[in-house]
């Protein structure tokens, strides 16, 4: 087990911004079996981060998607790590992805860089005939995980179902809808291997009852009217130019 490493307050730049290191923190490897994973920020100057890889850490600390994160060594996607720590309450989400910058810069020996790569971006458009959504009374903007291949939005935006879409293709998707205003709307599919542990994966099994064997992009041409286009275009990339394992004290 790693100990819990002690940090002093040292101050550092970045982003532009002056940015203290968290106060105390500790790494330790997530045991084998365990379930779910992701990060949390509960109040008080608190840090958790459950069973996380070196590259979801990556993500998170530089807010982009985990397919944005590329490069590194093969354990860096597979080891899981345990993070709790600690800074001062008053401490923003902005600046707590700055403090696990300066951790992973530290414990991790972590260096990165952007490049720009040329990748598949899909459009999110209106189809040929009028969109089969219904405007929302509210303004919840939830997205319900019913079953795998199933969800239903209430009041939710295109940009935000873009974003659900560009994390169930792990490709870049943007909405050029037009339409701004928040909807109410169900959209079922079959989803492929290739979308398996994505969002929805932990719901309720499909029901097998359910005769609807569209992909996603059938589904949202049939059902809501949309379509996806596909093309070539320029994204910006992290790379992982170097990174070692958290060394025990």
């Amino acid at each position: 087990m790693l100990k819990a490493l002690i940090l002093s307050s040292v101050v550092a730049v970045a982003s532009g911004q002056t940015v203290v290191s968290f106060e105390v923190a500790s790494i330790k490897p997530s045991p084998p079996a365990m379930l779910g994973s992701g990060f949390r920020l509960p109040g008080g100057g608190r840090f958790e981060a459950t069973h996380v890889t070196v590259k979801d850490m990556v993500a998170f600390a530089y807010d982009v998607r985990d397919f944005y994160v590329s490069g590194g060594p093969s354990w860096a996607s597979t080891d899981r790590y345990e993070i709790l720590a600690k800074t001062d309450e008053g401490a923003t989400r902005l600046q707590m992805r700055e403090m696990l910058k300066l951790l992973l810069a530290d414990r991790f020996k972590l260096v990165v860089r952007h490049e720009t790569k040329q990748a598949t971006v899909y459009r999110l458009l209106v189809g040929r005939s009028n969109p089969k959504l219904k405007q929302s009374a509210g303004t919840s903007g939830f997205l319900k995980f019913v079953s795998r291949g199933h969800i239903e939005g209430d009041g939710v935006t295109m940009s935000g179902l873009a974003s659900y879409l560009q994390t169930l293709l792990g490709q870049v998707v943007q909405d050029q809808t037009g339409l701004m205003a928040n909807y109410d709307f169900s959209l079922n599919w079959t989803p492929d291997e290739g979308q398996a542990g994505k969002p929805g994966a932990g719901a309720a099994p499909r029901n097998p009852d359910d005769d609807s064997a569209a992909s996603i992009f059938t589904a949202l041409q049939e059902q809501l009217g949309l379509k996806l286009e596909s093309s070539k275009g320029p994204v910006d990339n992290l790379a992982i130019e170097h990174v070692e394992k958290p060394s025990e004290n």
